[in-house]
């Protein structure tokens, strides 16, 4: 098996069905399987699975166990020489995994995880990579919210790439790793119960000299934040505060505790805006 591709599911039964059907239909180049982990949905995802992916591998967990340990979970099974973990609000527009598995077949550096630049639904470019989690680059993206001139690269990504880039971290809606890689640094983090996750292994694999890239080739649209079904000020909170919570234990585990009030700092400069919503 050359690919399992794994995907989390939480309540994106129509979200799904559309990642799937892209799936099936665009990957020609290689041999692969595709396994779904459900986090105790209540939106009929499991049976619409059963019902119309028999060749789908499903794994349904009594509990929400959030992004990374449902992904380990799913990759207990998985038998592919790599692993790529897709999230279910992505669609597929060409063959991008076969796209991936010859980029890394080829690969002459140690390889960490690869991913591509993602576009949104209008075809605009989002979150696809970013720099490393540190002191200094949380305060300047803080306070970049206020002073335009200071926008983080990743901000600004260009529409595509003509060749491999390499990246601090790919974000977690597409990413293709070597399965020795995930034997070696054991996965996704299971204190993290979403974001961050994705940074936090990478992390430990810069910490390896493992090298990440964002390549041309692979082309997938990211509904970010498809699956969350409200979009109020209430759930952005929310969203905020569970990155912010992900974010404080990445310090904890990656840095010295006396820098942890730079970071508080950093953090109540980027939450004012929702703190003056309350």
């Amino acid at each position: 098996m050359d690919v399992s591709i794994v995907i989390v599911n939480y309540n994106t039964k129509l979200l799904l069905k559309d990642c799937l059907d892209s799936i099936q239909s665009k990957t020609l180049g290689c041999h692969y399987e595709i396994i779904v982990v459900d986090n105790a949905s209540k939106d009929d995802s499991v049976d619409m699975v059963k019902c119309e992916y028999p060749n789908v591998i499903l794994i349904e967990s009594n509990e929400n166990l959030g992004f990374g340990r449902a992904n380990n979970l799913g990759t207990k099974q998985a038998k592919g020489k790599y692993l790529f973990y897709l999230n279910s609000d992505t669609v597929l527009l060409n063959d991008a995994v076969s796209e991936f598995f010859r980029f890394a077949e080829s690969a002459e550096e140690k390889l960490g995880a690869l991913g591509c630049i993602l576009t949104g639904p209008d075809g605009n470019t989002c979150h696809s990579y970013g720099k490393m989690i540190t002191p200094g680059y949380e305060l300047k993206t803080a306070i970049a919210r206020y002073l335009r001139f200071l926008k983080p690269r990743w901000l600004t990504m260009p529409d595509k790439v003509k060749k491999p880039l390499s990246v601090d971290y790919i974000t977690g809606a597409d990413l293709f790793v070597p399965r020795e890689v995930f034997e070696k640094t054991r996965g996704f983090d299971p204190d993290y119960f979403m974001y961050c996750e994705e940074v936090d292994w990478q992390k430990r694999m810069d910490n390896l000299n493992l090298k990440r890239f964002i390549i041309p080739g692979p082309e997938i649209i990211h509904l970010e934040g498809g699956s969350d079904t409200t979009k109020t000020k209430s759930w952005s909170k929310s969203r905020i505060s569970n990155i912010q919570k992900s974010r404080r234990i990445f310090y904890q585990k990656h840095f010295n505790k006396k820098i942890l009030p730079l970071f508080l700092i950093a953090q109540n400069i980027i939450q004012l805006p929702w703190k003056l919503l309350k």
